[in-house]
């Protein structure tokens, strides 16, 4: 008897991350059974089209027109509409990618309902950490963020020991090299210039700030249970060695290949067994020289505040991932400079102290996300959606 397809759920199936898993799927075979999204959109309905799913959710209602979605092919619309079919039966594995802390109800809901989850939103882990953590004891919790999916697979698979360091790498971003002087004078153009990656616009203003690393240190102290001093960060400009973990005995082990997001997401969804190759294998003799650099502090000092946050614990990770997922928008509005981003969090995070004494749910991470993005948008000098 055949072996039934393996089926898999992409939420945000439109953006980066979920366009590729979705191509990713269809290489290994596996059955794409649900898709999501933020609404009905023209690129969504192409989709549904292509991979003809079981179910489709969207947060915001469908338009008044009449939909013609494939015989078979059931729409679940709401705020919870994500949760629900991330939990369906009709699904094995679920990729989350999801913006925001959108990702936070259905990352819980199918760990919980002991699905697969291969995640590729930061906030997620970053917010809701603890409560993510504790739902993927029923689940299995695998990391795409491609710095993870390295420690993963150097690692095994298995959590932190003491006296293990692991190393993130960053490419530094578009601006790595201009003069600190200088940074005033760019533009949401020239920040999205990536010199290696190609990504969503949001993580490509945070990867030339270094947010994105100082979120995926509080990732990693999660997904690995590892101590905030047992996490550093390299700067690695070509992306090609993408973390690496260094034993007690002085060797250091790491993992490389090209900037390709295709790769973690096939490891991720075939685990735990070894995917077929999904991009071209480059010889060792062919790989261009690689070289690690120490972060400079004056020029990222998102880093340390991602750091004092983590380290803080409690609702003040979320605080930090709100307040810059505001500023950010503010930035490619052209309504802030790049300068101004860090500063503006760092400023946002500090009055939040109050929350500190607040409970870890659901409830309250989703009030300190909306307290966060409207005292940005107070202190830029104007308001910002919720």
């Amino acid at each position: 008897m055949a072996t039934p397809p393996v089926r898999v759920a992409v939420l945000g199936a439109t953006g980066s991350v979920g366009s590729q898993a979705l191509a990713v799927s269809e290489a290994l075979g596996f059955q794409v059974a649900v898709v999501a999204g933020r609404e009905l959109t023209p690129e969504l309905l192409a989709v549904i089209d292509r991979h003809r799913p079981r179910l489709v959710a969207v947060r915001r209602a469908a338009p008044a027109r009449r939909l013609r979605l494939p015989d078979g092919c059931r729409l679940v619309v709401g705020p919870t509409a994500l949760a629900q079919v991330a939990q369906s039966p009709l699904v094995d594995r679920v990729v989350m990618a999801v913006l925001g802390l959108a990702g936070l109800a259905p990352t819980i809901a199918a760990l919980s309902a002991g699905k697969v989850v291969a995640l590729a939103t930061k906030e997620v882990l970053v917010a809701g950490g603890e409560l993510v953590m504790r739902a993927a004891r029923r689940g299995r919790l695998l990391p795409v963020d491609s710095e993870h999916a390295a420690l993963f697979q150097i690692l095994g698979g298995q959590p932190w020991q003491p006296g293990l360091t692991l190393w993130l790498t960053a490419s530094g971003g578009a601006l790595r090299d201009w003069p600190l002087g200088r940074l005033d004078e760019a533009t949401a153009e020239d920040v999205l210039r990536h010199p290696t990656w190609s990504m969503g616009e949001k993580i490509t203003v945070d990867s030339a700030s270094l947010m994105n690393k100082g979120l995926e240190v509080i990732e990693a102290h999660h997904l690995f249970s590892a101590p905030y001093q047992a996490v550093k960060v390299a700067l690695q400009r070509d992306s090609f060695a993408h973390g690496a973990v260094a034993y007690p005995d002085g060797s250091l082990i790491a993992q490389l290949a090209p900037p390709d997001m295709r790769l973690p997401i096939a490891r991720a969804l075939a685990w735990p067994a070894e995917p077929p190759p999904v991009a071209p294998v480059m010889p060792l003799t062919e790989l261009p020289p690689i070289r690690f650099e120490p972060v400079p502090r004056e020029r990222f000092p998102a880093l340390q505040l991602a750091y004092e946050a983590g380290t803080m614990g409690g609702v003040s990770p979320a605080l930090l991932s709100s307040a810059n997922d505001a500023a950010v928008a503010l930035f490619l509005a052209r309504r802030i400079r790049f300068s101004e981003i860090v500063p503006l969090v760092s400023q946002a995070v500090a009055e939040g102290g109050h929350w500190q004494a607040a409970r870890l749910n659901l409830t309250n991470l989703k009030s300190a996300d909306r307290w966060a993005r409207r005292r940005v948008g107070e202190l830029a000098g104007g308001g910002v959606s919720a």
